[in-house]
């Protein structure tokens, strides 16, 4: 049985969202936010010390980055049934877009006509559409997915993009992951909600590996998808989109701008809370 360090980290709600990023980038596989505490899971595994280490060294930047600070960290050990059961609480079927309903396994819910419904079970891998960033990928996938489009998912996590967009049309969706346990979270839902004839997940860096595509989303970071955006460019065909968020509104004009340079065309701009994403159309 898997066991999971659980991190209450008690904060100001305006830090809330750079607290929850950077528990992500730490390894969480899952995270929700309460009135004054951010609470995340680590998976106890190989590499959990290094990893805890650094995002304690990382809450304590906040202030320099014009943020309140973290007033208290409290770390508790809790297994598979523990974990999962704290989410039973929370997760309940919500809609995103027009068409797309995120629906936990153990609720019932009613599709309406022409409903996209997505079935996930939570805390074990960190995507369950509760995130702004997550949502507003959804919503641009659900604005530009077409029917045999090629996808291409970096960083899928929970596997929930690729998911959506299997089921909003695509025929061949190619997801990526380089976290061994979100992979293996990710195919369990992929076969949950009955799209493994569509959705492949592989573990790889980036998209190196992956073939070329009429879009590409990648829910990552800002300095990540800079770093990236040379090899996105190589595998979405022109004529086809990019997806990218994971941006806080800071950093928003550097992507604005890196896109530009790049000679993507037609780019479209969102934001949510204090999260951001970008669509545009390889020249």
């Amino acid at each position: 049985m898997m066991q999971w360090l659980e991190l209450q980290i008690v904060v100001h709600p305006d830090s809330h969202e750079a607290v929850a990023e950077l528990c992500r980038q730490a390894g969480a596989q899952g995270v929700r936010l309460e009135a004054d505490t951010v609470i995340a899971g680590l998976p106890v595994t190989e590499g959990l010390d290094p990893r805890r280490e650094r995002l304690m060294k990382q809450l304590l930047l906040l202030p320099e980055w014009g943020l309140p600070p973290v007033q208290r960290v409290e770390e508790r050990l809790r297994d598979d049934s523990e974990w999962a059961d704290t989410w039973k609480q929370f997760f309940h079927p919500f809609r995103v877009g027009e068409r797309v309903v995120i629906k936990p396994s153990w609720e019932d819910y009613t599709p309406q006509e022409k409903d996209v419904v997505i079935e996930l079970d939570p805390g074990m891998a960190f995507g369950t559409g509760q995130h702004e960033t997550t949502q507003l990928c959804l919503e641009f996938l659900e604005k530009l997915v077409q029917y045999g489009m090629k996808v291409v998912d970096v960083g899928t996590g929970s596997g929930i993009l690729a998911i959506a967009a299997a089921k909003l049309g695509a025929a061949c969706v190619w997801a990526g992951d380089n976290d061994p346990l979100a992979v293996l979270t990710a195919q369990r839902n992929v076969v949950r909600n009955g799209v493994e004839r569509t959705v492949s997940v592989q573990q790889a860096e980036g998209c190196e590996d992956a073939p070329e595509c009429d879009l590409l989303v990648a829910n990552l970071t800002a300095e990540v998808i800079l770093q990236l955006l040379p090899d996105f460019a190589r595998c979405v065909r022109r004529g086809g989109w990019l997806v990218v968020s994971g941006i806080i509104l800071e950093r928003a004009e550097r992507i604005r701008s890196a896109l530009s340079r790049a000679s993507w065309q037609a780019i479209q701009y969102c934001e949510q809370g204090e999260w951001c994403a970008f669509a545009a159309q390889r020249g």
